[in-house]
C-alpha cells in the first residue's frame, strides 16, 4: 500500500504510475488524481491547446488526416451511437436537411431520366451493403456546378470515398475548368 499525497488515501501500488525518478519507483499521486488534475489543466488552458493542435494540423496535414481516420475506425461504434443520439435530439434539423436534399434531388431530376434504371442502381448498391454508396459524379449541390439526378450521373463507389469527396470535386473537374478558361480569353477562337 502507498499513500497518495494529493487525495491522502492509502491505495495499492497498482494505482500509481511507474516512474524511476522516485525513490520507490512510483509517482506520489495516484492515477485517478493525475487524471483529474490533467483534465482540469486542459480545461483551464483550452485556447492554448487548441491553437497548438491547429498549428500542428496545419504543418502535418497528411498525418492529421491519418490520425483522424484511425480514430474514426477505432471508435466507429461509439461515434455511430453519438450521431444517433444527436439525430434524436435534433430531429427538426435532420428533417429540414432531409427535406432540402429531397427537394434538390427532385429539381435536379430531368423529365427524360430513366427512373427505373435509377432504382436499379440504388438496389444494386443496397445489395453490396452499407460500405457502398450511390454517388452523383457531378454533385447535385456543388459550389461551382450542379449535376443532374439521372442514371448517367450515378455510380456505385465505396462509402469512404464518397464521404471524403463531399460536393467538392468530380472526375476531370480540373481539366474541364482549364478548357473552359480558354473561352474567356480575349481574342481566343470559340
Amino acid at each position: 500500500m502507498k499513500n497518495c499525497t494529493r487525495c491522502k488515501t492509502d491505495k495499492p501500488f497498482t494505482e500509481f504510475r511507474v516512474n524511476a525518478r522516485y525513490r520507490d519507483g512510483y509517482t506520489t499521486w495516484c492515477s485517478q488524481c493525475h487524471r483529474e488534475r490533467n483534465s482540469s489543466w486542459a480545461k483551464e488552458n483550452r485556447e492554448r491547446l487548441s491553437a497548438k493542435s491547429a498549428a500542428w494540423r496545419d504543418k502535418n496535414v497528411e498525418s492529421a488526416r491519418a490520425a483522424n481516420r484511425r480514430f474514426k475506425i477505432k471508435h466507429k461504434d461509439r461515434l455511430a451511437s453519438l450521431h444517433a443520439d444527436w439525430a434524436k435530439r435534433n430531429r427538426g434539423k435532420r428533417n429540414a436537411t432531409s427535406a432540402k436534399r429531397k427537394a434538390v434531388k427532385l429539381q435536379a431530376t430531368p423529365a427524360w431520366a430513366n427512373l427505373q434504371e435509377i432504382k436499379e442502381i440504388y438496389k444494386a448498391a443496397a445489395l453490396l451493403g452499407p460500405q457502398f454508396h450511390v454517388d452523383h459524379i457531378i454533385p447535385l449541390q456543388g459550389a461551382t456546378v450542379c449535376g443532374l439526378h439521372c442514371e448517367a450521373n450515378l455510380r456505385i463507389i465505396p462509402a469512404q470515398v464518397n464521404v471524403a469527396k463531399h460536393a467538392r470535386y468530380w472526375p476531370g473537374m480540373f481539366e474541364q475548368a482549364q478548357r473552359q478558361g480558354d473561352l474567356f480569353i480575349e481574342g481566343a477562337a470559340v
